[in-house]
């Protein structure tokens, strides 16, 4: 059985959010539904006995939760303004687990990361060389080991033959240009807008929309439109996609920003 009161406070510990019980007690039903399967298929199975496991199970359907279900709100709000004015005390380690909302680069046009997208696309989904290249050489010396290598976005590297497809300079695969982030963070309630001051490497215009994000606690947001300065050090990307989201690609957005299709 899940220990119900110990992963909430593991929980609001670790990452400065309270669980509503209604969504844990779902959370928990699906997991112990889940482990009772496994026990039936493997005799013995010892199931989840530690409290650090429990948790961390539960933390994993959090990232992919809707933030308003899963989580009591927590940001300081004026309510004279109604603008959130400061992010508030959270885990012990400083932080408050906060929901994206909106991202978007405000510092590149939005038709030349529309561009950009199609070509990364093309590149991922067919392995094709992108326009803005110049044509591979076919090189008989490739017929040694196999042909040229082919890197994805990912990181992995295909067979490919020569021509248009056997690039093997993966590092020049397309790139989304970047210039400064803005987004929208809510704690399933509250919402407030918030800059990159200076590159953050975590953060990146693709990360779906329903990310978690750990802000750090105690930062002062500008006034009076309650903007945080996005720093390195003052966010950690945790991850999750909610599937109510998974419409809403970056190339979606833009192409509606754009009116194209």
């Amino acid at each position: 059985m899940i220990d119900r009161e110990g992963v909430t406070s593991g929980i609001k510990r670790k990452y400065g959010v309270t669980l509503r019980p209604s969504w844990l007690e779902q959370c928990a039903a699906h997991i112990e539904a889940e482990m009772q399967r496994i026990a039936a298929e493997q005799p013995g199975h010892a199931g989840i006995q530690h409290l650090e496991a429990q948790t961390r199970l539960v933390y994993e359907q959090l990232l992919h939760s809707e933030i308003s279900a899963s989580c009591h709100p927590t940001l300081e709000v004026d309510p004279s303004t109604a603008t959130v004015t400061r992010i508030p005390p959270g885990s012990p380690g400083g932080g408050v687990l906060l929901q994206i909302q909106e991202i978007m680069d405000i510092g590149v046009s939005k038709f030349s990361m529309w561009e950009a997208l199609k070509e990364k696309e093309d590149f991922e989904q067919r392995g094709i060389r992108p326009s803005y290249l110049a044509p591979a050489l076919d090189n008989d010396d490739d017929d040694d080991d196999g042909g040229a290598g082919v890197f994805t976005a990912q990181g992995t590297q295909t067979q490919a033959g020569t021509g248009a497809a056997g690039d093997a300079a993966g590092e020049r695969e397309p790139r989304i240009p970047h210039g400064m982030l803005k987004l929208v963070l809510t704690d399933g309630k509250a919402r407030f807008p918030a800059i990159e001051m200076v590159p953050v490497p975590q953060l990146s215009v693709e990360l779906p929309i329903g990310t978690k994000v750990l802000v750090t606690a105690g930062q002062v947001l500008l006034q009076p439109t309650g903007t945080l300065c996005l720093r390195p050090d003052g966010v950690q990307v945790l991850g999750g996609a909610p599937t109510q989201y998974q419409e809403l690609t970056l190339r979606s957005r833009i192409e509606s920003i754009l009116g194209v299709r």
